[in-house]
């Protein structure tokens, strides 16, 4: 049992000295790392896009509903506060 532990203690201060001594990590180490969890990409830009858009196209209906009034430009209006709406509530911006 002595000499498993000294083999063991001798094996881990061998490695931690080659470690140490070229500044490289462990192959288990770096392969944790590669199979880890990778950054996530973006998520939210696809509402960002459509709050942009609602917002450039509100008024631009509200006018359209001003001058010409009917429902097109109404449920365009409706739509438009809708996009804007969803890209605020948006929980990953």
């Amino acid at each position: 049992m002595q000499r498993q532990l000294r083999q063991t203690v001798a094996k881990v201060q061998g490695h931690l000295a080659a470690t140490a001594a070229t500044g490289r990590k462990p192959e288990a180490q770096q392969m944790r790392r590669v199979a880890g969890p990778q950054r996530p990409a973006e998520v939210g830009l696809g509402t960002t896009v459509l709050g942009v858009l609602g917002l450039v196209v509100l008024p631009i209906s509200l006018l359209g509903l001003l001058i010409w009034g009917g429902p097109v430009w109404a449920v365009l209006a409706g739509l438009a506060a809708l996009a804007v709406l969803i890209a605020y509530l948006d929980p990953f911006a």
